[in-house]
């Protein structure tokens, strides 16, 4: 026994301390290894953590650089479509412009002719159906570019379709079939016809894109109500009876909910404002397995057909226009001295002018003008509707009738009316007898249509 100044410590006792003295090193080392691998643990998971969030970062500076690349694209496409519309604007400006001198020429020349002069005015004739020919593929030309008035007629829409169901079959091509299902009794419409024309074919070149493997066309018409019923909830259209023009395809694409907005492919956002302009609406239809369905719902038209085929002689005023004062006002000279022989063939009092300066002097001058023919576009930078509102300030109540190429029909002063180019003598008479008769308006305030 091992004697500690007076204390006794058993053999027992010293071997337990040393136990613990044994033991304490081992617990430490084991929390500390513990604590290193809960360190190590936390390190790896921030680790973890920042390769993870560079990895999505670098996702998404890739998907922001290619939204960046898409955006770019399409910027450049639509700056190229820009300036291809500028372009073709400018040609089927110019190109209106020789048409108007040439029809009207032509015309003047049918009325001098002998009533016996069959093979001379059979030639003329032919030379007008040319120029028809002509200013239709210009009216097509400026809807490629969205920039033309819009001229709407009471329309048989059976017989558009009809007409317009050979052309899709060329331009289809022999994969596609193309069916119609036209309703008998149609109601008619009013809208402008080469520019539905433009809308059908549009929709038909849509549907040849999303069948790449060959399908089928379907374009049906009908007689349709719409009233509160979710249909017309879905068209966002106000109640009344309208004529349907259906478009169907078997191709699939991607394409918005059944009922939504038509805008959503290629070429549909011109369909959709075609047709809310012409005071009707689209719905598209998009279900999977069968295709794709757009509607167009064009309101009934329930008055007097107009006749647009009349002879020019048959609404030409004659001299009972003698009493009317027109002002022509025209930069380019060959259609000025076009139309000024034309107005004075119809017994008008006619006035001419190259300029907007030059129109308003003659308004302020002379007075008595009657009736403001002008052109849209002018030189010196006033245009035509500036000069309308200069002249009806300085001669209120004072008719207005635009001559335009091209422009579109917005913009234009309230109580005035346009005419377009290349214009038939006839028609040229028909809008000037209608625009003397028109109810006065003398408010040059802006309208867009």
């Amino acid at each position: 026994m091992t004697r500690f100044r007076g204390s006794r410590i058993s053999g027992d006792e010293i071997a337990d301390e040393r136990l613990v003295e044994w033991r304490n090193p081992m617990m430490s080392e084991l929390l500390l290894g513990i604590a290193a691998a809960v360190a190590l643990l936390g390190l790896s998971l921030l680790a973890w953590r920042q390769w993870r969030g560079r990895r999505e970062a670098i996702a998404l500076l890739r998907d922001e650089a290619k939204r960046r690349e898409v955006a770019e694209e399409a910027l450049r496409h639509a700056q190229k479509l820009e300036a291809i519309g500028r372009l073709t604007r400018g040609i089927a400006h110019d190109i209106n412009n020789h048409l108007t001198v040439i029809s009207s020429n032509i015309e003047l020349a049918q009325r001098r002719l002998p009533t016996d002069s069959i093979s001379l005015r059979r030639f003329t004739d032919a030379a007008m159906a040319g120029v028809q020919r002509a200013a239709a593929l210009t009216h097509r030309l400026l809807a490629f570019s969205r920039q033309q008035p819009l001229d709407p007629e009471p329309l048989d829409l059976g017989r558009l379709v009809t007409n317009a169901t050979d052309l899709l079959r060329h331009i289809l091509g022999e994969d596609i079939a193309v069916e119609t299902v036209l309703a008998d009794g149609l109601w008619r419409t009013r809208v402008d016809a080469n520019q539905l024309e433009n809308v059908l074919l549009n929709l038909a070149v849509n549907a040849r894109d999303a069948m790449p493997n060959g399908g089928r066309l379907t374009i049906e018409t009908a007689n349709t109500w719409l009233d509160k019923a979710p249909a017309a909830a879905r068209a966002k259209a106000c109640c009344g009876q309208y004529v349907l023009l259906a478009v169907t395809d078997t191709g699939a694409r991607s394409a918005p909910d059944s009922g939504g907005d038509a805008a959503a492919g290629l070429g549909l956002s011109m369909v959709q404002d075609f047709v809310r302009q012409s005071g009707g609406h689209v719905t598209l239809d998009n279900t999977p397995g069968t295709g794709v369905t757009v509607r167009l719902y064009l309101p009934r038209f329930g008055g007097d057909a107009e006749d647009r085929s009349a002879s020019p002689a048959a609404v030409t005023p004659g001299r009972r226009g003698s009493s009317r004062t027109i002002l022509v006002v025209e930069d380019d000279e060959h259609v000025r001295r076009s139309s000024v022989e034309a107005l004075r063939d119809m017994g008008y009092e006619v006035l001419e002018a190259g300029d907007a300066m030059e129109a308003v002097r003659l308004i302020v001058d002379q007075g008595g003008i009657d009736l403001l023919f002008t052109d849209v576009g002018l030189p010196g930078g006033v245009s035509g509707h500036v000069l309308a509102d200069a002249a009806r300030r300085a001669q209120p109540g004072l008719r207005v009738l635009f001559a335009t190429g091209y422009a579109r029909a917005s913009g234009q002063v309230q109580g005035t009316q346009f005419i377009a180019k290349p214009f038939s003598l006839a028609a040229l008479a028909a809008k000037i007898r209608e625009v003397m008769t028109e109810p006065d308006s003398t408010a040059p305030t802006r309208v867009e249509s």
